[in-house]
């Protein structure tokens, strides 16, 4: 554990001392390489605080939303396409009902990486509107959670606040998203008239 200590330590003296436009540049682009991202959005807290580091993460964020769809959209949807095509299958197209499920499970379900995520997104073709629409407000949160909690590691007596208000708005979203569920599996049960 006091390695552990050390070693984020030495993170922070590092971000201390690099330049805010390192920071942004480093969440926008090495996630699109593969680097994971909620490190970085954690430094991003570490480094400014909740506030401006929640401003730094979001937009670093929205930019590798838009660069991740570009990328697989424009540039790697055909190759992957062909590949695909030469085993007998196709890239399915989607309609808005399923382009609107597609991207929220995308952006809730845990444990993908960011960068598969929105190379998926792409590759899929979704909607690039309702992509952003979707996503932002899913990434907002993740971020402020995140940003929260590297704020955290600089101030642990903020910790149990910041955990508090975390979960209320997990907990509201997760209610928000089940009765819009129930909802629509009710209107889909009830015959017509």
């Amino acid at each position: 554990m006091e390695s552990l200590s050390q070693a984020w330590h030495s993170v922070l003296a590092a971000l201390a001392a690099a330049h805010p436009a390192v920071i942004f540049l480093s969440l926008a682009l090495l996630p699109l390489m593969g680097v994971p991202a909620s490190p970085l959005i954690i430094a991003c807290g570490a480094r400014f605080g909740s506030g401006v580091g929640f401003m730094v993460a979001y937009a670093a964020l929205l930019l590798n939303s838009v660069l991740g769809y570009a990328i697989a959209r424009w540039w790697l949807r055909a190759p992957v396409a062909r590949w695909i095509g030469k085993r007998g299958h196709a890239i399915p197209k989607l309609d808005e009902q399923d382009e609107v499920q597609f991207i929220l499970l995308m952006r809730i379900t845990p444990g993908m990486p960011l960068t598969i995520r929105n190379y998926i997104m792409g590759l899929a073709g979704v909607n690039f509107v309702r992509y952003l629409y979707i996503s932002l407000p899913i990434q907002a949160a993740y971020a402020f959670v995140c940003v929260s909690f590297g704020q955290s590691l600089k101030d642990p007596r903020k910790w149990g606040v910041i955990l508090a208000v975390t979960a209320g708005i997990a907990a509201y979203l997760i209610i928000k998203l089940a009765r819009r569920h129930l909802a629509r599996r009710r209107d889909l049960t009830v015959p017509p008239k």
